[in-house]
């Protein structure tokens, strides 16, 4: 079956619209759901102005749908898996006041720690959320994850040596209080330790 949003029979007569190329002047035909196309007359590529791929933020299909997705909409879709693994573990904690606790203390730090070191949220919050859980892997496919992301937020929970699970690693130190700085991979992660020792 073919997604109703992708399958033209579900389309409306605005689906198919024509703009103005902004270079040449020639009218350039749009499908809804082209990304780009190029100009009859200068041959220079336009994004498509009305794109809007809404449910690829939540569909676990939207690879498959789409193709490859744009880095944008990739962090959206990731954003919102983010939430509803937070959703999801937080319900499954529901009772355990004191791993409630750990979990947000270390999302706060996982948080701040990846803004200032420019790792990928989404994954580093999904980690974080995770790092308690059994069965991490199992846990993200009954929440049908996209396999990208379920991947790369495994490989932080693995230990990878990238700066996702230095950023996990770190966040999850300052919430157990750790206090040595030579335990921190990162410089916020070392800097935040200090802060704790004053």
């Amino acid at each position: 079956m073919k997604c109703p949003g992708q399958d033209t029979r579900y389309w409306k007569e605005d689906a198919i619209f024509e703009v103005k190329c902004p270079h040449c002047g020639e009218t350039v035909e749009f499908f809804k759901d082209d990304t780009s196309r190029p100009c009859p007359s200068c041959g220079k590529r336009l994004p498509n102005p009305r794109l809007d791929f809404g449910c690829a933020a939540y569909c676990p299909y939207a690879e498959q749908c789409l193709g490859s997705l744009p880095p944008e909409l990739r962090e959206r879709q990731q954003a919102v898996f983010k939430d509803r693994i937070e959703a999801e573990v937080l319900a499954k904690l529901k009772g355990n006041d004191e791993a409630i606790a750990r979990l947000k203390q270390r999302l706060r730090y996982a948080e701040q720690i990846a803004l200032e070191e420019g790792g990928k949220l989404p994954v580093v919050l999904a980690a974080a959320c995770l790092a308690e859980i059994e069965e991490a892997e199992t846990f993200l496919q009954e929440l049908n994850v996209p396999r990208e992301m379920k991947e790369e937020v495994l490989k932080t929970l693995g230990g990878d040596p990238g700066l996702e699970a230095q950023i996990l690693k770190d966040a999850s130190l300052l919430a157990q209080g750790e206090r040595e700085e030579e335990s921190y991979a990162t410089p916020t992660g070392k800097r935040l330790a200090k802060a704790l020792l004053s």
